[in-house]
């Protein structure tokens, strides 16, 4: 559930502008190609306009003591950090690598444009998935994200002592 919560908004996002940016792309300009790559671009845009922003929302957050200004700051910062931490290695690998080619090769293997890019896209995010959690879970205590609350510790069952 951990993985859910954090990573659910941001690939609806990244959904959003995947296949829509494809889907323009290959409409205006017929081509495999443009729509491979607007579907890399369209993917990153949208996952990481939905990251960027729970990091910032989170690292804000833990930041309530400080002043405003300064908040605000160190919010974007930590965010910032975070963000390249648990994404920058999947995303470098995905976007240059995975992700365009399985939009290229999906199309051609199936012989059909909407399976080929939704094998493409499946594609693409097992491989980055498999990267950005095990970015996630080994460098965990470095990002910005739901700290669990008293009583809850991670996903675990809590033991409750009732009261005399």
């Amino acid at each position: 559930m951990e993985w859910v919560r954090r990573y659910l908004p941001c690939e609806i996002a990244g959904t959003v502008g995947e296949l829509g940016g494809a889907a323009v792309a290959y409409w205006l300009t017929g081509s495999m190609a443009a729509a491979a790559i607007t579907a890399t671009v369209g993917a990153s845009a949208g996952y990481y306009a939905a990251a960027y922003t729970s990091a910032v929302r989170w690292a804000y957050g833990e930041h309530c003591a400080r002043p405003l200004g300064p908040r605000i700051v160190i919010a974007n910062m930590f965010a910032l950090r975070s963000v390249a931490i648990e994404f920058g290695p999947a995303e470098v690998i995905d976007s240059i690598a995975i992700r365009p080619l399985a939009y290229y090769l999906g199309p051609v293997m199936f012989d059909n444009v909407v399976v080929g890019w939704i094998f493409g896209k499946l594609v693409s995010d097992i491989g980055f998935y498999v990267l950005a959690i095990v970015s996630y879970e080994r460098f965990k205590g470095l990002l910005a994200g739901r700290k669990p609350s008293i009583g809850e510790a991670d996903d675990a069952p809590v033991a409750t002592v009732a009261a005399a």
